[in-house]
């Protein structure tokens, strides 16, 4: 059973989003965090980040006192780690000093949330009104901390808070969709489901707006190597050490930590709505058992298909039990019954540990009462030769379920065009930047060629705003690219397999309309 709101921290007028404005300074205790970060790049640029950070001493936590407090300091310290481990002008580091490991990971525990920068830090609590008396608005946002202090940076963050900004209105449609199914009031289902499709409606215009103001070029080189994490990450091959809180394992080596960095799949708002409509997703390549069938990609026979699923499970398994148990990087077992093992796509769960505590058990309770697809399903089981209604009423109830047909398919057909878009950004912001031939994020050349972008193409290509249509189809790519290019996300997925996947599996769950 779902509790309030509030009990989640979510707002019905700006869901996962704070109702009110993150907090911008921390008590005075705290300056000497708050002095690092507003020197962030002056120091960056004087590479002298990591030995001011070194400097610091260990502050308590305990004088943090309200919720605002633990979001600004869990975004400072995150903002510190992150410069400090990947430096653009150092050696990346694999350890990370006492004086930010230690009060990052108390503050990471008391919100439920995995030491590393995330959605939440750079989306949900790093935003500002401009002009406080105007309304909540992308033209009336500005951010707290950017790494690369770029407005390319900027617009990539706050058009993805705008679009969390559309959470509440989301969020109560999908409550009132369960309530209308306890009471079986087809009419307030109806109007939740367009009120939902509605809200996606606006969520995909806000996300085609990002590339008005987001360089790809600036996104790729400049942001994005700070908002990777440390699992599957080839510079980081162990992991990244804590220092000052995990010590030593028994053969007196140092413990490392794994976690997945920031991405776009972190988001509980559209996790939520998944959830509500029931998207089911799975590992890339795999497709669930259906009556009792395997169906698979690259799996020919029903051997294969049960190894595979051994296999699949007991790495998991494996997985678990070779996790430090101070480590919140955990990965959930996946149900299954004696006729069927419904495989459901394990990095969208592990990424939930880098949610907040009380979001990550929203989409759990939700995920225990959301039945709307199976509802409608039940009201399109209709034998006219057993109904006790008279005629005029069984036309009319046809009506009404053809209705709810109608707009539970538009819901996936919006959540499809969402995940097209999200597709179509990654490919040029991601994907076409990986495969040009320009060296690696962390070369200073790469640093200083952004001034001169016009000498490294004498075609329109993908380096900037003004010479791109977000159209994979349309959007030109040199010849020079380099194709073979595995292009993997900061959770370490292979993107484009597994975005086109989700997209499938949003339209696979479209319901057959029987009285059309």
């Amino acid at each position: 059973m779902l509790s309030t709101l509030e009990d989640y921290d979510i707002s019905p007028l700006t869901g996962f989003l704070p109702s009110t404005p993150p907090l911008r300074r921390l008590p005075s205790y705290y300056e000497p965090w708050e002095v690092l970060l507003d020197n962030f790049h002056d120091l960056m640029l004087a590479g002298r980040l990591r030995s001011s950070i070194n400097k610091l001493l260990i502050l308590d936590t305990n004088l943090l006192k309200t919720l605002a407090e633990y979001r600004r300091a869990f975004l400072i310290l995150s903002s510190l780690a992150h410069g400090y481990v990947w430096n653009k002008f150092d050696e990346v580091s694999d350890r990370l000093p006492a004086c930010i490991a230690k009060p990052w990971v108390k503050v990471s525990d008391y919100l439920g949330i995995s030491p590393v920068i995330n959605h939440a830090a750079v989306v949900l609590w790093n935003w500002r009104l401009i002009f406080p008396d105007k309304p909540f608005d992308l033209n009336n946002l500005a951010t707290l901390f950017t790494f690369s202090n770029t407005l390319d940076e900027s617009w990539f963050y706050l058009v993805t808070t705008a679009i969390e900004g559309f959470g509440g209105r989301a969020i109560t449609a999908i409550m009132s969709a369960i309530l209308a199914i306890k009471a079986r009031n087809n009419q307030n289902l109806l109007i939740a489901l367009k009120d939902i499709s509605s809200t996606i409606v606006d969520i995909n215009a806000t996300l085609q707006r990002m590339h008005e103001k987001c360089d790809p070029y600036v996104f790729y080189w400049m942001v994005r190597p700070y908002l990777n994490g440390w699992e599957n990450e080839d510079r980081l091959p162990r992991g990244l050490i804590y220092e000052g809180v995990d010590g030593n394992d028994e053969n007196g080596n140092p413990i490392y930590r794994k976690y997945v960095g920031a991405s776009a799949g972190q988001s509980a708002l559209i996790q939520a709505l998944d959830i509500a409509l029931n998207i089911e997703h799975y590992p890339t390549g795999v497709k669930p058992r259906i009556n009792g069938h395997c169906f698979m990609k690259n799996y020919t026979s029903e051997n294969s298909c049960l190894r595979f699923e051994s296999k699949f499970n007991n790495n998991h398994n494996n997985h678990n039990n070779n996790n430090n148990s101070n480590n919140n990087n955990t990965t959930q077992q996946y149900p299954s019954d004696e006729n069927s093992i419904k495989l459901q796509q394990p990095y969208l769960y592990k990424i939930r540990q880098n949610m907040s505590g009380r979001h990550r058990k929203f989409l759990e309770d939700l995920a225990k009462v959301a039945n709307i697809r199976n509802y409608i399903i039940s009201q399109t089981s209709y034998d006219s030769n057993i109904t006790t209604y008279s005629p005029d009423e069984d036309m009319e109830m046809l009506q009404g379920t053809n209705e709810i047909v109608q707009a539970y398919n538009e819901c996936l057909n919006q959540m499809k065009n969402f995940r097209s878009k999200h597709l179509q950004i990654v490919s040029v912001y991601i994907v076409i930047q990986a495969r040009r031939n320009n060296g690696n994020s962390h070369s200073n050349s790469m640093y200083y060629s952004q001034i001169n972008k016009d000498e490294i193409t004498s075609t329109k290509e993908v380096t900037s705003t003004k010479e791109v249509t977000i159209t994979t189809n349309t959007t030109k790519v040199k010849t020079t690219t380099n194709k073979s290019i595995e292009v993997k996300g900061t959770g370490g997925t292979n993107l484009i397999p597994f975005l086109k996947q989700m997209r499938d599996e949003t339209m696979a769950q479209e319901i057959q309309n029987p009285f059309e």
